[in-house]
């Protein structure tokens, strides 16, 4: 009987090690679906992603992300709407534990964009 709630107690660690992992893929993965879709929420309401700006937010007191978009190999001279290839980054960054330590996971994709009305240098 010992035996066997010791194996009943290891399993529950192990699942509470991924639990938070796990849950961060997910918010992650939902998170970049709605930056390449209409725009990211914030707690200021919805904006399209800006290039070379970073964005956050907060999902609750435990997760929270961060997101940035950068334009990729664009020629030096761009010019209002021309398309190009835009880098988006996103970092799902959590709490750990009694320690609180940080983790984080990332994921990185690519879009095609238009140059904004007013080209940025």
């Amino acid at each position: 009987m010992a035996a066997l709630l010791g194996l009943f107690s290891g399993a529950l660690r192990n699942a509470a090690r991924i639990e938070a992992p796990e849950r961060a893929l997910l918010l992650g993965q939902s998170k970049l679906n709605e930056l390449l879709s209409a725009g990211a929420t914030t707690e200021n309401g919805t904006a399209e992603l800006p290039f070379d700006q970073t964005i956050e937010g907060r999902w609750d007191e435990r997760f929270r992300w961060e997101a940035r978009a950068a334009r990729f190999r664009s020629s030096p001279e761009r010019s209002p709407g021309e398309i190009l290839l835009s880098r988006i980054t996103l970092d799902v960054i959590w709490k750990t534990g009694t320690t609180g330590a940080e983790r984080k996971l990332s994921f990185e994709t690519y879009q095609l964009r238009r140059e904004p009305a007013e080209v940025q240098q």
